[in-house]
């Protein structure tokens, strides 16, 4: 048994030494493939973290009429606090308005006027967790209908537009995918006929003598995972360096599956042994 694994094991990497160029071009193609798949796969695994960052912004502000003391201000925050969509209320008295006024400004409007024009009003943040704008819209219009409310500041629908683009990518980078799992597997596949190919007596030779036809397959799988495997583990050492030197020159902090060495090497496998057995069944009936 170890004899025939030790043979099996050989032949495959005969096969592949053997196949220089065309093994090599294989090599290549999984290595600009899974470079590419990669480098999107890590871009798709950070856009959870952007999405979540822009749905931190989504917030609006209320502002309220001049005749709503703080009391009532009190009360209306009690009011809103109880609605699922609202993660918390930050009230903005008539001073915080115009130290956020000077901030901004350099100026001192009390100063200015004589007075404090600005009014009171309530920035409402809204919850990440199980989104939903059409509820916030209900809700903003709800609001509107108040006496107590002058107007409302809210910009989400910006945000909405930047979150349908991110979508956007997402259905791109899964076209991606099938695109690259298509090209690899052809590449694989034609690469397999022409080691078969060279290989006709050594394949004749095994079936004089019995051998069955996944006995006569198991090199050529070799040299495919072998394939598989090269090229994917490249592919993994480049995109990661890449984005570790990004991150360092950049002052970046895009995040890194722990797993994604084992995500390429382990589709480029599926893929290696998939297209193998496609081109060897047209060859081994």
């Amino acid at each position: 048994m170890i004899d025939k694994i030790a043979f099996l094991f050989t032949e495959g990497l005969k096969s592949f030494l053997r196949n220089k160029l065309t093994n090599f071009l294989c090599i290549i193609t999984i290595l600009i493939n899974f470079t590419i798949l990669g480098t999107f796969f890590i871009a798709g695994f950070n856009t959870d973290n952007l999405t979540n960052f822009f749905r931190s912004k989504y917030t609006f502000e209320i502002f309220l009429q001049e005749k709503v003391d703080l009391d009532q201000s009190n009360a209306v925050i009690k009011q809103l606090e109880s609605n699922p969509v609202i993660s918390s209320i930050v009230l903005i008295d008539k001073d915080k308005s115009a130290d956020i006024f000077l901030e901004e400004f350099g100026e001192d409007v009390v100063d200015m006027l004589g007075y404090n024009p600005l009014p009171m009003s309530l920035k409402v943040s809204l919850e990440k967790n199980n989104f939903d704008l059409n509820k916030i819209e209900l809700l903003i219009s709800e609001i509107e209908k108040y006496d107590f409310v002058d107007s409302i500041e809210y910009r989400g629908v910006y945000i909405d537009n930047i979150e349908d683009k991110i979508n956007l990518f997402i259905f791109f980078f899964l076209i991606l995918v099938i695109a690259i799992v298509f090209i690899s597997i052809q590449m694989i596949s034609n690469t397999v006929k022409l080691s078969m190919s060279n290989r006709s007596d050594f394949i004749e030779i095994l079936q004089y003598n019995g051998a069955s036809n996944m006995f006569i397959k198991i090199p050529f799988f070799i040299e495919s995972i072998l394939q598989s495997i090269i090229g994917a583990l490249i592919a993994f050492l480049l995109v990661n360096y890449s984005f570790i030197v990004i991150n360092s020159y950049f002052n970046l902090n895009i995040q890194i599956d722990n797993f994604l060495w084992a995500w390429m090497i382990g589709l480029s496998l599926i893929i290696g042994i998939y297209a193998s057995n496609k081109a060897m069944k047209r060859i081994l009936l």
